[in-house]
């Protein structure tokens, strides 16, 4: 676990310690863009999940717009992600499988099934 400081948008900078669970480009799946997403995840040493955006924009100037949203737990973030309701995107799905590699809570994943409620490894 490392101490980390992620900006946000018109509000103070997140710290906390943790770790990165996963990062995706948008442009890993639609190739060049003027606009582009890029997600990163993490899990903080309390067992919470941070899920961090950057969205760059460069058709209106040079600018990057950073949104930080925090979640006591690995359901409410799937509930944010919002992948029991509809398809899940790919940028969601790699999000998930890379995270999947770095924390076991994910296995649900690499299983291939979408529990109703995830059980946190202990």
């Amino acid at each position: 676990m490392e101490q980390l400081k992620l900006q946000r948008f018109d509000r103070p900078d997140l710290s906390f310690t943790g770790k990165m669970l996963a990062v995706v480009d948008e442009r890993e799946f639609t190739g060049f863009l003027e606009n582009w997403l890029e997600i990163s995840l993490y899990k903080t040493s309390l067992g919470r999940y941070v899920l961090s955006s950057v969205f760059h924009v460069t058709s209106c100037g040079n600018r990057n717009v950073h949104t930080t949203l925090a979640f006591d737990s690995l359901n409410h973030l799937l509930e944010y992600l919002e992948i029991k309701d509809r398809p899940m995107s790919s940028l969601t799905g790699e999000l998930l499988r890379q995270a999947s590699t770095e924390d076991r809570d994910f296995d649900f994943f690499t299983c291939g099934t979408m529990p109703l409620e995830v059980e946190t490894a202990a």
